[in-house]
């Protein structure tokens, strides 16, 4: 397995022999690193990410379950599995170190399978809490009309594309003439345009092959897309070809073959509304790097105003250049 793929352990004891037994273990499951001291331990906290800590009971300035009790204080550390390694294994030594929030208790001397084994389960256990506590997130954070991620969870896609400088493309997508819509036909069928357009997106990314694009409801008639640059154009092309036919079946008969709504306005004024069509604004990081999720809005904002200055559904792409822009109708 390349080194880059591996869980990273940190085993920190004072006695030489006892770490070259455990990375003798551990070296070819795991990346190991070492610290002889409490003081090594935060030290290289700071420096680097592990997955588990391996931790002794007794260093020459800190007290392990000291050690244990400020890691689980601290909430950059708190989530880490702490497992005690040590030969005082008493009942009250263990009840101690579960009580400052250690994971499990392995004594000296060690037998490695049951080390491999024990490791393996606190890692599992882990890496399924932290996976129910994302999915709480997206719950807390989800649009309740959709069902999609909300505002939280767009930020924080957004600036994990960033920096990660993903080839993708980031689509803010509104509906047009929505206001129109929802005062001639009411709330209740407004809501059902919403969850319409989202499942439209949902279909046009399963039908381009990548349905694991992230898509994010911001609120109203506004969502945002996540999706690889190479998928950008097949995506927003069955988008619009989606929204163009569908959007039909939300108005009556005479609305739908004539292609306006007749509103009218406080003065008893009539004007001639167009029917829900979808403008995207986006931006293509794959051609301009930028550093803020901040910054991603703000151009997808600007290239989504100037879709909508166009007739119908459309898309404008924000390029390498700022003057060079993708116009699909």
């Amino acid at each position: 397995m390349p080194t880059a793929d591996k869980k990273r352990i940190l085993i920190a004891d004072t006695k030489l022999l006892n770490l070259a037994t455990l990375i003798g273990t551990l070296k070819d499951s795991y990346h190991v690193i070492t610290a002889k001291d409490g003081a090594e331990i935060f030290k290289r906290l700071k420096k680097t990410g592990v997955d588990m800590i391996l931790l002794d009971t007794k260093f020459p300035d800190l007290d392990g379950f000291e050690i244990c009790r400020r890691l689980k204080a601290d909430p950059g550390t708190a989530a880490i599995p702490v497992i005690f390694i040590t030969a005082q294994n008493s009942v009250s030594d263990e009840e101690q170190g579960f009580n400052v929030g250690a994971a499990d208790y392995i004594a000296k001397p060690y037998n490695a399978p049951i080390v491999l084994a024990r490791i393996k389960t606190q890692l599992r256990l882990s890496n399924a809490v932290a996976e129910l506590k994302r999915l709480n997130q997206l719950a807390l954070d989800a649009n309740p009309n959709t069902g999609l991620p909300g505002n939280t969870s767009i930020i924080n896609a957004l600036q994990d594309a960033v920096n990660n400088a993903d080839e993708v493309c980031v689509i803010y997508a509104d509906l047009d003439n929505f206001k129109t819509y929802n005062d001639t036909y009411g709330f209740a069928n407004g809501d059902n345009v919403i969850i319409f357009t989202a499942n439209v997106i949902r279909t046009a990314l399963q039908v381009a092959a990548c349905g694991d694009a992230f898509l994010g409801h911001i609120g109203g008639d506004d969502y945002v897309i996540i999706v690889p640059t190479a998928k950008c154009h097949a995506v927003t092309s069955e988008i619009i070809s989606r929204i163009n036919t569908g959007i039909l079946e939300f108005y009556n008969p005479e609305d739908s073959e004539r292609g306006y709504v007749i509103s009218t306005n406080r003065n008893g004024e009539k004007s001639q509304i167009p029917l829900i069509s979808l403008s995207m604004g986006g931006v293509d990081l794959a051609q301009r790097k930028l550093t803020t999720a901040f910054e991603v809005i703000d151009i997808c904002t600007e290239m989504k105003k100037a879709a909508k200055k166009e007739a119908g559904s459309n898309i404008l792409i924000c390029n390498r250049q700022p003057t060079s822009e993708l116009l699909l109708n």
